[in-house]
C-alpha cells in the first residue's frame, strides 16, 4: 500500500524514473511530484510514454502529475531503501517539501542535470535531504572500469611497444584496439 512520501521507481528500459507519492488525500488523489527533463517540444518529459503539461506551468522542472500518467506502461515499485542510510523526514514534512518544490518558480530550483540533479536525486532530496542517485554512481563506476580496461588492454601495450619505434607502437595500438573491440562485442553476441 502506498503512503504519502513513498518513493516510486519506474523502470524505463535503460534507466529508472523516480517520483515522490503525495496522493491519497482529497486534493492530491493519486498524485506524484517528480523532476522532469524539458523535452525538445518545450513540454516536460517525465520519461514515460507521454509528455506532461504539469500543473504549475511556471517553467519549474518539478511537476505534480497523476500517478497513472507518470506510471504509463512501466514496471513500478516502492523504493524507500535509502532510508537505511539516511532517516526520512516525517510524512507531513515530505509532503510539504514536495508541494513547495512543485509550486516554486523556475529560479528557485536547480535545472534538471542527469549527473547532478536528476529525478532520483530530487526524490531522495525530498524524502531524506540527500540528493543522491545510485544510477549515476553505477554509470560512473562503469565508465571508470572501462577506462581501466582500455588502459590495460590498449594504452599500456602501445607504450611498451613504443620503445621499438613508432611503427611498432602503431601496429600494437591497432591490434590492441581490435582485440578490445572484439572483447567488448563478444558478450553481447553470446547473449543474443
Amino acid at each position: 500500500m502506498l503512503h504519502i512520501g513513498d518513493l516510486l521507481e519506474f523502470e524505463r528500459g535503460h534507466y529508472r524514473h523516480w517520483a515522490v507519492y503525495i496522493g491519497n488525500g482529497s486534493k492530491y488523489e493519486n498524485e506524484v511530484v517528480h523532476l522532469c527533463n524539458l523535452g525538445s517540444t518545450g513540454r516536460w518529459f517525465s520519461g514515460g510514454s507521454k509528455f506532461t503539461e504539469g500543473q504549475n506551468n511556471t517553467g519549474n522542472p518539478v511537476q505534480a502529475d497523476d500517478l497513472f500518467d507518470v506510471w504509463a506502461d512501466s514496471a513500478c515499485r516502492i523504493n524507500n531503501s535509502y532510508d537505511e542510510k539516511s532517516h526520512p523526514f516525517p510524512c507531513n514534512e515530505i509532503f510539504d517539501r514536495a508541494i513547495r518544490f512543485s509550486i516554486a518558480s523556475e529560479k528557485e530550483f536547480e535545472r534538471y542535470n542527469v549527473l547532478k540533479m536528476n529525478c532520483e536525486h530530487f526524490a531522495h532530496f525530498v524524502r531524506n535531504h540527500h540528493a543522491e542517485s545510485q544510477q549515476v554512481k553505477d554509470f560512473l563506476l562503469r565508465v571508470y572500469q572501462n577506462g581501466l580496461s582500455v588502459a590495460k588492454d590498449v594504452l599500456i601495450p602501445t607504450l611498451v611497444a613504443w620503445k621499438f619505434g613508432p611503427s611498432a607502437a602503431v601496429g600494437t595500438f591497432a591490434t590492441s584496439m581490435l582485440g578490445y573491440a572484439i572483447k567488448a562485442i563478444k558478450p553481447r553476441a553470446i547473449r543474443n
